[in-house]
């Protein structure tokens, strides 16, 4: 596989945080995890060397030559159709930073949504065999930390959890940020309510960000299909991004994405089909179906007031 080596550029990158950032802890400034550059590109800092390094050689195996005796090539290929473009990655003062595509360079005011997918993992989860983000051969604080995440949301019961979603109000000129302590505390009760809000800038309806052949379900299928045909790559904790244009007053104009990222759990299994993130891709794409369909007016009452009563 190709390798792209490590530059120095100390002296010459100019970064800033990324504003657009939808999972995880919105950390800002210094203590910012991922920054933007003027050119578009995305940089994401090394987790550490272990993970960070296995999320850059994921990215080599679909960008680079891939070698068949590692991973099918027509699964890589294939599959850069859905991930950022991959730029290498590069050393910053003291920071390691995996280069990629930025996803939101083209949007005006990106409405972002993060669900953090997987699927089954025998002897993990609920009941022995159930829904997990954990693979079998992590180290058991890794394993401990995250059954009880999947536990605790609508990881073990939906196959994804909603990290964090941030939605342009037209009428208010704000976003509405929904952190990760939000999607925590979501439900599959409240589930759909949630992904209504995010399809609702003001102009735009979840059926016009969701719906039709250029939505987020068609998408997400398309998707799907490739984890229903691909035999190469074994995925835990990774999540499928969805933006949008915040200031669409027109379906046409809402230039819906779907990206899927975080590879710092994925692993080669050449011959295996992914049953793992399969389940949660395939989860998220119905209910999104659902809700386009109009069929979460109900919960989102019951969301309204649990959020309410917070």
């Amino acid at each position: 596989m190709a390798t792209a080596a490590d530059v120095d550029v100390s002296t010459t990158l100019d970064l800033k945080p990324c504003e657009h950032q939808a999972g995880g802890h919105f950390a800002s400034g210094k203590d910012a995890a991922t920054f933007v550059d003027e050119s578009g590109k995305f940089y994401k800092v090394f987790q550490d060397d272990v993970r960070g390094g296995r999320e850059a050689a994921v990215y080599e195996l679909i960008f680079g030559e891939a070698d068949d005796e590692v991973v099918r090539r027509e699964d890589m290929l294939q599959l850069r159709s859905f991930v950022p473009r991959y730029f290498g990655t590069i050393v910053s003062g003291s920071s390691k930073l995996l280069a990629l595509e930025d996803t939101c360079k083209a949007y005006t005011k990106p409405c972002v949504l993060d669900a953090k997918v997987r699927g089954l993992e025998p002897g993990l989860g609920a009941g022995g065999m159930g829904l997990s983000t954990v693979y079998e051969w992590a180290d058991e604080k890794y394993k401990k930390k995250n059954e009880g995440k999947d536990e605790a949301t609508t990881q073990a019961s939906l196959g994804y959890r909603v990290t964090g979603f941030k939605v342009w109000q037209q009428a208010d000129g704000e976003y509405f940020t929904a952190d990760r302590m939000y999607g925590k505390k979501l439900s599959s009760e409240t589930m759909p309510a949630a992904l209504a809000k995010f399809a609702s800038n003001g102009s735009l309806t979840p059926a016009d960000v969701y719906g039709g052949p250029n939505g987020a379900v068609a998408k997400i299928r398309a998707l799907q299909a490739w984890f229903e045909s691909q035999r190469s790559l074994c995925f835990f904790a990774a999540s499928i991004l969805v933006i949008y244009e915040g200031t669409a007053t027109r379906p046409e104009d809402a230039n819906v994405a779907v990206r899927f990222i975080d590879f710092a759990h994925t692993f080669a299994r050449k011959g295996e089909k992914d049953e793992n993130v399969l389940a949660g891709v395939k989860s998220l794409a119905d209910l999104m179906e659902r809700v386009a369909a109009g069929e979460a007016a109900a919960e989102a009452e019951a969301e309204a007031e649990a959020v309410g009563a917070q």
